[in-house]
C-alpha cells in the first residue's frame, strides 16, 4: 500500500471509530495509531486512503427486479474535512450537503451504478443494500464497502435520502422493502396488505 492510509475498526456501524484523525501519512504515524487502537482491543482494518469525492448508491430488490438508485454524492462544505466519519454524520447539517446532480461525467455515474449492482450480487445481498465509493481526481472509481443492512432512520440515514431523491417517501420505501422480502419468501397473501398500506399512506 501507499501512504496515506486509513485505520478503521473492523466491526462497527455508522462510521464509529472513524474521523479525519484516522488518516495517517507515514509509518511512524501508523505505528502510533495501531498501538493506541490495540490498547482498546480492537480488530482493525488498514486501507489505502483514496483522496477524492465520496458517493453512495442504494439498491432495492432481488433478481431481475433490482432497482439501482441514482448515485448520491456526499459533499463536504469545509474542504478541511475529507472523511465521512462518525462526528461528521452526527452533525451532518453543519458539514455535509447531499446531491444527485453532481458535475461528473455520465460514464462515471454509469460505472458507479454498474459496480454497485455487481457488488450487490457478488456478496449475495438480499432486498436492499448501500454501496460506498470514492472517485479520484482522474474520475477513477474505487469500491470502498457494501452495507447489507444500511440504516433507515428518517431524516438522518443515507438510504432514505437516496430514495427521496428518486421521489420515494419514507413510508413508501419501508413498504417496498417489506414487499421485496415477502416476495422472496413467497408470502403472496401478505403482499396485498402491504400494497394497501402503501396506497393509504405515502
Amino acid at each position: 500500500m501507499h501512504y496515506p492510509v486509513i485505520v478503521k475498526p473492523n466491526a462497527e456501524g455508522s462510521s464509529k471509530g472513524i474521523s479525519s484523525d484516522s488518516v495517517v501519512y507515514d509509518r511512524i504515524q501508523l505505528e502510533a495509531m495501531l498501538m493506541s487502537r490495540f490498547k482498546q482491543k480492537e480488530t482493525l482494518l488498514v486501507e489505502e486512503f483514496i483522496e477524492g469525492r465520496e458517493f453512495t448508491v442504494g439498491i432495492l430488490g432481488n433478481g431481475k427486479d433490482i432497482k439501482v438508485f441514482e448515485p448520491m454524492e456526499i459533499v463536504f462544505k469545509d474542504k478541511n474535512h475529507s472523511v465521512y466519519g462518525y462526528d461528521i454524520k452526527q452533525n451532518f447539517q453543519e458539514y455535509i450537503e447531499y446531491t444527485v446532480t453532481s458535475k461528473i461525467p455520465h460514464a462515471v455515474i454509469r460505472e458507479l451504478s454498474d459496480m454497485a449492482g455487481k457488488a450487490f450480487k457478488l456478496f449475495g445481498c438480499k432486498d436492499m443494500a448501500r454501496v460506498d465509493f470514492r472517485v479520484n481526481e482522474f474520475n477513477e472509481v474505487y469500491f470502498i464497502e457494501i452495507n447489507p443492512l444500511p440504516g433507515l432512520a428518517p431524516g438522518y440515514s443515507d438510504f432514505p435520502m437516496i430514495a427521496e431523491f428518486s421521489g420515494i417517501g419514507y413510508t413508501s420505501l419501508i413498504v417496498q422493502i417489506l414487499k421485496t422480502a415477502m416476495m422472496r419468501y413467497s408470502l403472496n397473501s401478505y403482499i396485498a396488505l402491504s400494497c394497501e398500506a402503501e396506497g393509504g399512506n405515502k
